[in-house]
C-alpha cells in the first residue's frame, strides 16, 4: 500500500499594520471557522438570556412603572451583544 502524503495547504494571507509589520496569517479550514461561529452564537444566547433573566428578576420589584426604564436598558444590553 501506497501512502500518499497530501500537501498542507494553508491559505496564507499577509496582514500589513499600520507600524508596517508584515503578518502572515495562517487561515483555519471551513470546520473550524463554522464550529467558531456557532460557539459564538451560543456564547451571545447565553448572555441574552441571562441578562433577561437579570431584567426579569428586577422588575418584580420595580413595579409597573419600572419597566419602561428597565426595557430601555435592556435594548442597549442586547444591542452591545
Amino acid at each position: 500500500m501506497a501512502i500518499v502524503k497530501r500537501a498542507a495547504f494553508a491559505a496564507i494571507r499577509p496582514l500589513i499594520t499600520p507600524e508596517g509589520v508584515d503578518l502572515r496569517i495562517k487561515l483555519a479550514d471551513a470546520g473550524t471557522r463554522a464550529s467558531a461561529f456557532l460557539l459564538d452564537i451560543v456564547f451571545i444566547a447565553v448572555a441574552a438570556i441571562v441578562i433577561t433573566i437579570v431584567a426579569l428578576f428586577g422588575v418584580g420589584g420595580l413595579g409597573s412603572e419600572g419597566f419602561q426604564p428597565l426595557f430601555v436598558v435592556w435594548i442597549i444590553l442586547i444591542f452591545f451583544l
